[in-house]
This record gives structure tokens, C-alpha cells and sequence, in this order.
């Protein structure tokens, strides 16, 4: 395209200059860019940052490639917003990186991989009822179609209430630590009941055992409803940050059964993670005291 040294001007319009969605991560777009135009998507690079050696794609660039306004492809771009921090992973402080919806990629006629950026308690697209992921489980990426799931659509309810109530990064570290424990269920088969039904559902069999495997795709998406309610109890300041005035295990245990209507019996056990998560929170305010006193409000069986 220019070949000595760099293009001292803008690139040409392209021929096909689609439309981002709004978020879209920048090196998704340009893939689109290049898919739509017939070109290689690292030559299409190239001729947008105007060397032969990959550089930096600018907001000008893109404005005279797409003949979109700076400002709009600045708000649908937020890799490329003034002040963000390139090569930044989150772009936006509590996003992550999702496939779009199939279906709101098919209705645009582009490419079914393309990466938006989105808030970490978006789980569902909103118009299409459709699975996106967890941000707890980034690697479980399968879409599934959970329209007439009610459980899991009112989980998303709760989710986002639970991000507006106490924060979004509070929220995106009670859903890590809730996902784990509801993993390590399902991987066991405990406290199933809830699971089950959804199983059925997404799968149309149960697995023998009930147990669901670490990498099966489907376990992001049954323990969703658990998970949120859990977390909910994990975010909670009186358990995370228990003072002198904060319940025993056995309220910790009833505020489990209330708020997941899980039959959650603990074990002062390696073996119960969420017991550990107790015991973790509550040993964390008397690390100066002498070990054996750190378990002497919890009861022994």
C-alpha cells in the first residue's frame, strides 16, 4: 500500500464501512473492517496506522477509513476514548470481554465473534434472552438460548441490584468467590435441587450422578441463580467484615438457607469451601491474636 516508510496522510474511505457495536473492542472491529472489505486483517491494520509495522489505530484514522464523527466511534470504542490507558485489560474499570449475542450479530449481518466490552453483571442480552457468560467462568464462552428459564432471568435481576447496592467491584468479587463454591456443588453433586430442573432444560438429560464436570459449559449457567443468591450473602458487610457483634456459624448458616433456599448444613471441614470462606473472613481480624484462640467462637461438633 505505501511501500517506503510511512503515509504522511489519512487513509482512503473504505468500501464497506460497518457500523461497531456500541462497546466493541477495537482489534474486533477492525477484524469486522477487514472481514466486510475482502482484506487481510493485519494489512487492514497496517493501512490504518499508516506504516508497514503494526501500529497504533487512532481515532482519525478510523474516522477518515468508516466516515463515522470521532465522538461516535470514541463512544462505541472505549479502547480508544481520550485518557484510557492503552492495551488497558478491563478497558472500563468492572467490564469484561464478551462475544456479542448471536442474534444481535446476525440482525447486523457481521461477524458472530465479535468482542464487546460490558459490565461484569451483564450475564443476559437483554433483547434476545441469550446466555453471553459469567465473568467468573471467562473461558466458558457457549451461548444458550434461556428464554422462558425464569429462574436464571430473575437471577439477572439480582445480580445487577446486588452491583448497584454495593458496588460493582464488591459485586465482581462475591460472584469469584460464590462461583467457586457452587463449582466445587455441582462438580460433587450437592445441593442439586436447583440445579437439576435447569439441567433438564438446557440439556434435555441429567447426568446419572448429578455431578457436572469442571469443564463442563453448561455449569456457569445452572448454578447462575445459586451463585447470585450466594453472593449476595458474601457481599453482605456483616459477614465480610464481621465485627464484634456478628452472628456464629449457625447464623451464618440460616442467612444461607433464607437467602439461597439451599439446605446448607456446614462441616468444619477442609472439604466445605464455603465453611472455609467463613473461617477465612472471620480468622482475618484477630491475625494478631494467638492461634488458638482464632477458632474459639466457632462450635465444634
Amino acid at each position: 500500500m505505501f511501500p517506503f516508510g510511512c503515509r504522511p496522510s489519512l487513509p482512503p474511505r473504505l468500501p464497506r464501512p460497518v457500523p461497531p457495536f456500541p462497546g466493541e473492542a477495537s482489534a474486533s472491529y477492525v477484524f469486522r473492517l477487514a472481514v466486510a472489505n475482502q482484506v487481510d486483517p493485519a494489512d487492514l491494520r497496517a493501512h490504518l496506522a499508516g506504516r508497514r509495522k503494526h501500529g497504533p489505530v487512532t481515532l482519525d484514522a478510523l474516522a477518515s477509513a468508516t466516515g463515522r464523527s470521532r465522538y461516535a466511534l470514541a463512544w462505541a470504542l472505549p479502547e480508544l476514548r481520550p485518557g484510557t490507558i492503552p492495551r488497558a485489560d478491563p478497558a472500563l474499570p468492572g467490564h469484561v470481554r464478551r462475544t456479542v449475542c448471536c442474534r444481535c450479530a446476525a440482525r447486523r449481518d457481521a461477524h458472530p465473534f465479535a468482542a464487546v466490552w460490558q459490565p461484569a453483571e451483564v450475564s443476559i442480552c437483554p433483547s434476545h434472552r441469550i446466555w453471553l457468560g459469567s465473568a467468573a467462568h471467562p473461558r466458558f464462552r457457549r451461548q444458550y438460548d434461556i428464554d422462558g428459564l425464569t429462574e436464571i432471568l430473575r437471577a439477572q435481576g439480582r445480580h445487577s441490584r446486588l452491583a448497584r447496592r454495593r458496588g460493582r467491584q464488591a459485586a465482581i468479587n462475591a460472584i469469584a468467590e460464590a462461583s467457586r463454591i457452587t463449582a466445587f456443588w455441582a462438580r460433587h453433586g450437592y445441593y442439586r435441587d436447583r440445579r437439576v430442573p435447569l439441567i433438564r432444560e438446557l440439556r434435555g438429560v441429567i447426568p446419572l450422578t448429578g455431578k457436572l464436570s469442571s469443564w463442563d459449559e453448561v455449569t456457569a449457567v445452572v448454578t447462575y441463580p445459586e451463585t447470585v443468591d450466594l453472593a449476595r450473602v458474601l457481599a453482605m458487610p456483616r459477614w465480610r467484615s464481621p465485627g464484634a457483634s456478628a452472628g456464629d456459624i449457625q447464623h451464618f448458616q440460616q442467612e444461607i438457607r433464607l437467602s439461597t433456599g439451599i439446605r446448607y448444613e456446614w462441616k468444619d471441614s477442609r472439604n466445605d469451601p464455603l465453611f472455609r470462606w467463613f473461617q477465612k473472613h472471620r480468622e482475618a481480624l484477630n491475625t494478631d491474636s494467638p492461634k488458638d484462640k482464632q477458632h474459639a467462637d466457632l462450635p465444634h461438633l
